[in-house]
């Protein structure tokens, strides 16, 4: 059946049940056939499974019944303003919520919590919590062995305490507050968007879930990592935020949060203790990479990615980690995913990659800081260092000191050939410049392979030897 079809067919089905249900509320309460036909397009624009699937028509009477269950609810309460839909999960959710509300006021505390301890109040993902005045979990339909507990029993996956952040942004107004938490309707674990109101003493709320980025998903599923660290840090403080996330539970396979202070301070970091409470200077990747320094010059309030090789706590092997961090009230929030780089046995792909993590230093840290670390000789792996250009071709940066300044009239290699100008026509995109030379590591003359790259006027090496 295609959406037309669909479509049709559900206005006459909706036409069908509306002259079925009671007229309870008069003329007033009725629905015309453009009501009825805006009604199923945007159930179905919303919902669009059912036609992706062939759409049956008793899948269309479903939701045909829902709308009008909606319609009847709201003309009988003599509402001024109709139920909202789901397909707008906002606003169906504070209106589950005020639901709630209006029976507590109506019914007393004792009859709402008998209604909405049972399965019959729930609606699919939607179902409604309460807290009294103590933070202790009241009515919980969706997981009744939290009734009569803290608050803090309400966690989500990797031990996120979503309770006590719920119960700790919570006021009077009504706030939203978003974290991973398992969906009723489905048994998965995806992101929910709860909203909460605390009224007379208590707190009300429920929430929607939407599935949220998948780990298949690396760099999408970092950023809501780091997002969710945020709102915990909103909703809770920092130093019930530093507490999680320093305790290994809160490490999420490759993924955990570091936080870092205004002063340059690892505050958290779950993968390497030894590293809280110490300068951000401390976490150095493999030959003195100054990773924590630069991770904390290139945070923004807007999120920033920074690119490098570090040790990946789910693997134990030096990988490159894109770091995703964001600056929010004056701390740095950050987490990563690694990939396995290239392998030294591919060198050219290995020459390319260390030249990449050189100009991603100089982007982060400015051109002192990457003179600085590529002319120390800690800076050395191997056969591979990177030496740094400039415009006039001299080198201003190299881990053997006596090549730093030389004039670059000099560049003739041992067979006699002047590599300079190959050297000094490289492009942004890069280019290989061959020549032969010393290799530093046998003594003998070997054939390198120079991988450089113009960035900002400078240029940037590195190469291997065959």
């Amino acid at each position: 059946m295609n959406k037309r079809s669909l479509i049709l067919t559900a206005v006459a089905v909706l036409a069908i049940l509306v002259f079925a249900v009671p007229m309870a509320c008069g003329d007033s309460g009725s629905i015309s056939r453009s009501d009825i036909q805006q009604i199923v397009q945007s159930e179905l624009a919303n919902n669009p499974a059912p036609v992706d699937q062939g759409g049956s028509r008793e899948q269309v009477e479903q939701i045909v019944r829902e709308t009008m269950a909606e319609e009847t609810d709201s003309a009988s309460m003599g509402a001024a303003v109709s139920v909202p839909r789901k397909s707008t999960p906002e606003d169906y959710t504070r209106h589950f919520v005020n639901k709630a509300i209006d029976m507590y006021e109506s019914e007393g505390l004792d009859a709402t919590l008998a209604y909405y301890n049972t399965r019959e109040s729930m609606d699919g993902p939607w179902y409604v919590f309460i807290f009294d005045a103590d933070d202790n979990i009241i009515a919980h339909a969706a997981d009744p062995s939290l009734v009569i507990g803290p608050a803090s029993n309400a966690i989500g996956p990797n031990g996120f305490p979503a309770g006590e952040a719920v119960a700790a942004a919570a006021d009077e107004d009504g706030e939203w507050f978003a974290y991973t938490y398992p969906n009723p309707a489905t048994g998965a674990i995806e992101t929910k968007h709860s909203w909460m109101v605390r009224h007379d003493g208590l707190l009300f709320g429920s929430g929607w879930y939407e599935r949220g980025p998948r780990k298949s998903d690396p760099p999408a599923y970092t950023q809501s990592f780091v997002k969710q660290a945020v709102n915990l840090y909103d909703a809770v403080g920092l130093e019930d935020t530093l507490a999680y996330y320093n305790r290994t539970e809160s490490v999420d396979g490759q993924w955990y949060i570091f936080i870092i202070d205004e002063n340059d301070t690892m505050l958290a970091h779950a993968a390497n203790p030894d590293l809280v409470n110490r300068p951000a200077s401390y976490a150095v990747g493999p030959n003195g990479y100054p990773a924590g320094e630069a991770v904390t010059a290139v945070a923004d309030e807007d999120g920033a990615w920074f690119s490098y090789t570090f040790p990946n706590p789910a693997t134990g092997g030096a990988e490159t980690k894109h770091s995703w961090m964001a600056r929010h009230d004056g701390l740095t929030f950050g987490s990563g995913w690694y990939e396995r780089g290239p392998s030294k046995s591919d060198a050219p792909a290995y020459t390319k990659s260390f030249v990449q993590q050189a100009l991603n230093l100089y982007d982060a840290l400015g051109l002192d800081a990457a003179m600085e670390y590529y002319g120390s000789q800690e800076s050395v792996d191997g056969q591979w260092y990177v030496f740094i250009v400039d415009e006039n071709g001299y080198t201003i940066a190299h881990p053997n000191p006596m090549f730093v300044g030389r004039d670059p009239s000099l560049r003739i290699d041992a067979d006699g050939y002047f590599y300079g100008d190959d050297l000094m026509s490289a492009t942004e995109t890069g280019r290989w410049v061959d020549y032969v030379l010393v290799n530093p590591e046998t003594g003998d003359d070997r054939q390198k392979h120079t991988w450089a790259v113009l960035h900002d006027g400078y240029i940037f090496a590195s190469g291997w030897y065959e």
